[in-house]
Order: structure tokens, then C-alpha cells, then sequence
């Protein structure tokens, strides 16, 4: 089991999603919100949505309106996105499939903006499953979801023979809580140094290296044979 976040992991172009948030706050609260919010890579909209309440003063008494807000304001603004994969991201994920490993999401994306993202960058045939951020504050609920998840389609699943891939320690450090493999991508915001700091098992400075890649699963043993 591979589990994948999305943003500056597997594709990069997304300049829509906080501008979605900024709309949606203003239609439900008629404030002109800010996202001047510390060390906000890698967590989770449903984190980063309450997160901005608290310093606007907003109480906010319906999530899934404001949920339901961002994802309308992200559809109408979607084809301003410039979503592309990033350089190797699709030669992993057939070389997953060749392998017949399978894969899903763990992503701070709420989910249709998840799909949106994937489908725009043509990954969404190559998932099926995984848990999104409008379902948790904690990345490391979310990958727990994820597996749980993964067990009603494979059946039983070790955490131990799972990998998590991201971009932020953020999801290092969830992957080291729930006990998976974890390896970090030095793509986004943080440096190979850093990814490795919070703990990464493995870390690539990008996912380009498949041979690395392949290394990593023979050397876990991650079996290959799933019903």
C-alpha cells in the first residue's frame, strides 16, 4: 500500500483553493479574511478553515456550509488553475500499477477539490480511495482513515508494510505516529535537510528517481499480492 498526498507531491499549479476560502468566509461572514497563518504547509482544510475563524473572530456554527461554499467558489474559478504533475509522478504511480500495488489518498484537500486536482492532472484513474481534509484536523487521523479504508477493498493491511509520501513534515510526522514507512519529497516547501529533521525514513529530491523507489518497496518487503 502506497499512500499519496496530493499538492507539491504529485502535482503542482494550484493557486485557486485559499482564494475559494477568502470567498466563501466573505459570502457566510462578510469578512475580508487573511491567511497569515504560521507553518501552514500540510495541514488540513478542515484545520486551516477553523484555524482562520479563531483569528477573524468567527464562530462558526455549520461546516458543512462553509465546506460546501469553498468547493462552489473552487469550481467556478477552476479553469484559472495551472495543475500540472510533477516531473516522475506518473511513471511512479504506473510503475505501482505494474506492480499491482495498490494506492490512495491522504490529502489536507477537501475531498472534491481533491478529485477536481487529480482529475485536471489526469491522476484520478489511478485511485480509488482516501481520506481528505475535510474529515480531520489531524493528518495522522486521516492516514488511519486512509487504511482503514484500504482494508474493506484489500483486506487486512500492515501500517508497517504502507508507505506514506509527501512534501511536508507534517506528513512524515503523521506516517511516524500511525507506524508506516515514510518518505519524504523535497518538491514543495522544505528541503531534503529538513524532511529528514522530522523524522522521513526515505527522502527524494524528487519522485523522478524510480529506481530508488522500487529499492524501498523490495526492502520492506511490501507484498505485492492483494486480493
Amino acid at each position: 500500500m502506497v499512500l499519496f498526498d496530493i499538492d507539491k507531491t504529485l502535482l503542482i499549479g494550484s493557486h485557486c483553493h485559499f482564494y475559494s476560502f477568502k470567498q466563501a468566509f466573505k459570502d457566510l461572514y462578510g469578512e475580508n479574511i487573511t491567511l497569515d497563518i504560521p507553518n501552514l504547509q500540510g495541514m488540513t482544510d478542515k484545520q486551516i478553515i477553523y484555524q482562520i475563524a479563531k483569528k477573524n473572530g468567527i464562530r462558526i456554527s455549520d461546516f458543512e456550509n462553509i465546506r460546501e461554499r469553498i468547493v462552489d467558489h473552487y469550481i467556478k474559478n477552476v479553469k484559472r488553475e495551472k495543475i500540472k504533475p510533477l516531473r516522475g509522478t506518473r511513471e511512479i504511480l504506473d510503475l505501482l500499477e505494474d506492480m499491482r500495488i495498490p494506492k490512495g489518498i491522504v490529502t489536507g484537500n477537501i475531498e472534491d477539490i481533491a478529485w477536481i486536482k487529480l482529475k485536471k492532472a489526469r491522476f484520478n484513474d489511478y485511485f480509488g480511495f482516501g481520506a481528505f481534509g475535510d474529515e480531520g484536523c489531524q493528518r495522522s487521523a486521516l492516514l488511519r482513515l486512509a487504511l482503514k479504508r484500504a482494508e474493506k477493498i484489500y483486506n487486512k493491511i500492515n501500517p508497517k508494510e504502507s508507505i506514506i509520501v509527501g512534501d511536508t513534515p507534517r506528513d512524515i510526522k503523521a506516517g511516524k505516529k500511525v507506524g508506516t514507512i515514510t518518505v519524504g519529497v523535497a518538491t514543495g516547501d522544505f528541503t531534503i535537510k529538513e524532511l529528514k529533521a522530522a523524522g522521513a525514513d526515505h527522502v527524494f529530491k524528487s519522485l523522478e528517481d524510480k529506481e530508488k523507489f522500487i529499492r524501498i518497496i523490495q526492502k520492506n518487503m511490501i507484498t505485492c499480492e492483494y486480493s
